[in-house]
């Protein structure tokens, strides 16, 4: 081993420190680039040799250039992304909703059907008065007001997450199609012994974008590869989305749009139904957005409109009932007072005006008050809903909505937490420090210097050698 070595080794020095400072240029320059993982060189001997019996090193080499990354901290952030993003997509929804069920700053249903009843209670006290009976056509034309604009308002919520659900799809089909892009890159960029660090990068956010809009699972392989697919909680099976560079869609056809999975190999799986007994995902929070959207589409707003439904069918049957057993001041029998079975359809009778009004309880007798009188009770019959009142009942659905929204707020509290401190972990993991990196590159500077001055101390060496020759 000559002064030849010690050119080698210095000149391995400075290629590996420019390496190095590379890297951390890498570093510095992605510092706020999401779901970057900051990287580092890391340093190997290099192969020593036999000088005069005495093994002495050849320098250094890169064994290679690693990232920082945690794959079960990405595992919980791809779960705690779906999940998170379920629950805020739930409370955008039902905060959009609340207002309609908002008894306090205006006067809703509730309001509406106390003041119609009232009404008839103030027609008892004067049967024949025009003034009276007007008030009834009046209060009877505001309660049917609100109930077309609750079902109004509910049914625009409906069409409105029916109108995301073909976005979302599109999207998530574009994340799924750019996994396996990267996926064949990574595998072939590795194969040939490249650094695909970035494009893993990449990707690994990717995954964790598509599990916010639809909760998914996936699986490393040895080859670089990330395989990503869903599992049908009733059946056990594994619908794969991405397969190495191969991959799946979601499917959304009809109206109201059905979403289906077919995965890579073209099996199409049954329709992803919220409505199902046998769920497509173990619990709804697993879904994501997507779900999220689904289930307040058929599920959650449809239940708040069929209650509602219930109650406009229950009034206008009760009040349809005891008005035609009255009388109306020409002594006619009484007709049908409201038309329609459903919160959109209910209305006034058209043959309903303010003579034809049936508050008397005898055809004979115009001053008699009986059947206003029965009608103004109706309010407060714990039979007209089953076990419960028209304002009881509807009282419950505002306190259940009112429960709902509150819930939802406080569970998207606690995901935000809960994803700041994962964040937060990831970050102290595999985030760029610039002051580390800063620290990194003196340190890389002043190895590449001495590296030089062992070139520059060798060439002097070499001189002194050709001038004694």
């Amino acid at each position: 081993m000559g002064i030849s070595a010690a050119f080698e080794i210095g000149k391995s020095g400075l290629k590996l420190f420019q390496v190095a400072a590379e890297v951390t240029s890498e570093n510095i320059a992605n510092v706020n680039t999401p779901g970057y993982s900051r990287q580092r060189v890391v340093l190997q001997t290099a192969p020593p040799t036999t000088h005069n019996g005495f093994p002495l090193g050849t320098g250094v080499r890169v064994q290679t250039v690693e990232r920082y990354y945690d794959s079960l901290l990405q595992k919980q952030l791809v779960n705690a992304g779906a999940t998170s993003s379920y629950n805020s997509t739930k409370a955008e929804v039902l905060q959009q909703i609340e207002p309609v069920f908002n008894e306090i700053a205006q006067e809703g249903i509730g309001a509406a059907i106390t003041k119609f009843f009232n009404s008839w209670q103030d027609l008892s006290l004067n049967p024949t008065g025009q003034a009276e009976r007007q008030a009834v056509l009046s209060r009877a034309q505001i309660l049917t007001d609100q109930f077309h604009y609750v079902s109004r308002t509910l049914n625009d919520a409906i069409i409105q997450q029916e109108e995301a659900v073909v976005p979302q799809v599109n999207e998530i089909n574009r994340v799924v199609k750019d996994i396996a892009l990267l996926n064949g890159n990574i595998k072939i960029t590795e194969l040939v012994d490249g650094n695909a660090n970035e494009m893993r990068d990449q990707r690994d956010y990717l995954i964790r974008q598509l599990s916010e809009q639809m909760g998914v699972k996936f699986t490393e392989n040895d080859d670089g590869t990330t395989d990503v697919y869903v599992t049908d909680a009733a059946t056990g099976t594994d619908y794969y989305l991405v397969n190495g560079s191969q991959f799946g869609t979601v499917n959304a056809a009809g109206t109201p749009a059905v979403v289906t999975l077919t995965d890579y190999l073209g099996v199409t799986s049954n329709p992803l139904d919220p409505t199902s007994a046998t769920p497509f995902y173990s619990s709804d929070t697993a879904g994501g957005q997507l779900w999220a959207t689904l289930k307040m589409r058929d599920v959650t707003i449809p239940d708040y409109l069929t209650q509602v439904d219930a109650l406009a069918f229950a009034i206008a049957g009760e009040v349809n009932t005891q008005h035609a057993a009255g009388f109306d001041i020409a002594g006619n029998p009484g007709g049908a007072f409201f038309t329609g079975s459903t919160a959109a359809s209910i209305g006034l009778d058209p043959a309903i005006d303010f003579n034809a009004i049936a508050a008397s309880g005898s055809a004979i007798s115009t001053g008699d008050n009986s059947n206003a009188v029965a009608l103004a009770q109706l309010l407060n019959d714990a039979t007209t809903m089953g076990t419960s009142t028209f304002s009881n009942y509807y009282n419950s659905l505002v306190a259940q909505v009112g429960l709902d929204v509150q819930t939802a707020n406080t569970v998207v509290k606690q995901d935000e937490a809960f994803m700041k401190q994962l964040t937060t972990l990831r970050d102290s993991q595999s985030g760029v420090s610039l002051d580390e990196e800063l620290a990194n590159l003196i340190q890389y500077q002043r190895s590449y210097q001495a590296s030089a001055k062992l070139i520059t101390t060798a060439t002097e060496m070499m001189d002194v050698v050709l001038a004694m020759v």
